[in-house]
């Protein structure tokens, strides 16, 4: 079975291909030896001024940035990067962003913090409620302010 990469290579180099099922392949589908890639890399390093990298760094990272683009799906990039436990993708790479930190702060200040009442309020919603029950109902409210009066 021809991979779609092997499909687009075969149009390109004719019958000398061979697929190998492999993402990065030389022109004819033969795979590159671990020395090949390491010196492209440092090609790359040194043509865009990069600090140097191992090649595993890249994995590290694309598998970071999966886990903040997925907004922390353990299990889809998981899937994604074939690791056989998710426990590995916890451990290795989900690191703690300072940005993230902030942003969750914020979050949680905004969205549980903000939004809680204070201890003996009522919600706007709460008080129009009671004042169109007390007006409705005027015993009601006399019996109330009784109460209230009595202590």
């Amino acid at each position: 079975m021809i991979s779609f990469f092997g499909m687009c290579r075969t149009s390109f180099v004719g019958d000398g291909y061979q697929d190998y099922g492999l993402v990065l392949a030389h022109d004819d589908g033969r795979p590159y030896e671990e020395h090949q890639i390491m010196d492209k890399l440092r090609e790359l390093e040194k043509a865009h001024d990069l600090t140097p990298v191992v090649f595993h760094s890249l994995r590290h990272c694309s598998t970071t940035v999966k886990l903040q683009l997925s907004g922390g799906d353990i299990k889809a990039v998981q899937g994604d990067t074939g690791h056989a436990q998710s426990r590995m993708v916890t451990d290795l790479y989900a690191h703690i962003d300072h940005e993230d930190r902030r942003q969750l702060a914020q979050k949680m200040e905004n969205d549980f913090f903000q939004r809680r009442e204070q201890p003996g309020t009522q919600s706007e919603d709460e008080n129009a409620k009671l004042l169109k029950m007390l007006k409705e109902n005027p015993d009601m409210a006399k019996l109330i302010m009784g109460i209230l009066g009595a202590n």
